[in-house]
C-alpha cells in the first residue's frame, strides 16, 4: 500500500473535516449520498473516507483491501471534496478508529474532526476500543435515515454531548449531533447477494464500479476477491 492519500483542498475558516470510515465492500450509493448530504449540512470542507483493514467490530471484508480501495478510487474521482486515507488499509491490526482520529488531528491542526457513525454504530459507540478518547478527538455526527427514530432513553453520555440540530457545530470535539440523510434503499450486503445470483447492480453502484467488479469477477458465488 501506499502512503494514507490526503488531498488538501483550499483552507476555509472553522470548517470541520467529516471522517467517513468502513469497508466499502463495496462501496454504493448510498454512501455517496449519505456523505453528501452530510457534508452539506454540516457546511464540511471536506471528507475523508476512511477504508477499514481489518474492522474488529464486523466480520472481515469479502474482497481484498486493493480492490475495497481501487472500487473507492474510482467512485470519488470525480469528487474534490472527497479524498481517501489509506492508514487502515496500511496499519497492521485491528482498524482502531481512535488511533486514525489522533493521526488525523495532528494532519489537520486547525480544525475539528467530525467522525460520521451511523445510528447502530453511535449507540455502540462504548464498545469499542478507547471510546472515550474518540469523544476528546472529535465531534460525532449521527446519520438518521427517515422513519428511524432515536430509542428513549439515551445513554447518559450521549445527553450530554448533545447538540440541538439548529446548534452550530462548534470548533471544539465531544459533541453529538443528529444529521438526516436522504432514504437510499442499498445495502453492501444485498449488493453481494445481487451479484453471486446474477442480478443487476448498476442502480446500487456508481457504473465505474460496476464494470469494475465484473471485470474483476469479485463477489461471485462461493468467490472471495
Amino acid at each position: 500500500m501506499t502512503a494514507p492519500a490526503l488531498r488538501l483542498l483550499p483552507e476555509q475558516a472553522n470548517a470541520p473535516v467529516v471522517v467517513f470510515g468502513g469497508t466499502f465492500d463495496p462501496v454504493h450509493l448510498g454512501h455517496l449520498r449519505a456523505v453528501g448530504a452530510l457534508r452539506e449540512a454540516l457546511n464540511a470542507e471536506r471528507v475523508v473516507w476512511l477504508p477499514a483493514g481489518e474492522p474488529p467490530h464486523r466480520p472481515p471484508p469479502v474482497a481484498s483491501a486493493a480492490h475495497r480501495l481501487a472500487m473507492l478510487k474510482l467512485a470519488l474521482a470525480d469528487e474534490p471534496q472527497f479524498s481517501i486515507d489509506t492508514r487502515e488499509l496500511d496499519r497492521p491490526g485491528p482498524s482502531y478508529t481512535v488511533l486514525s482520529l489522533g493521526e488525523l488531528k495532528a494532519a489537520y491542526p486547525d480544525q475539528s474532526l467530525c467522525l460520521a457513525l451511523g445510528l447502530d454504530a453511535a449507540l455502540d459507540l462504548p464498545k469499542w476500543h478507547r471510546w472515550q478518547e474518540i469523544l476528546s478527538l472529535a465531534g460525532i455526527a449521527v446519520m438518521q435515515r427517515p422513519g428511524w427514530s432515536l430509542p428513549e432513553p439515551l445513554p447518559a453520555w450521549w445527553l450530554r454531548a448533545q447538540l440541538d440540530p439548529h446548534d452550530p457545530v462548534p470548533e471544539s470535539e465531544g459533541w453529538v449531533r443528529v444529521i438526516d440523510i436522504p432514504p437510499v434503499d442499498v445495502a453492501a450486503a444485498d449488493i453481494r447477494t445481487d451479484i453471486a445470483s446474477g442480478r443487476p447492480i448498476e442502480t446500487k453502484v456508481p457504473i465505474a464500479v460496476a464494470r469494475y467488479i465484473k471485470e474483476h469477477e469479485l463477489y461471485g458465488e462461493n468467490l472471495r476477491a
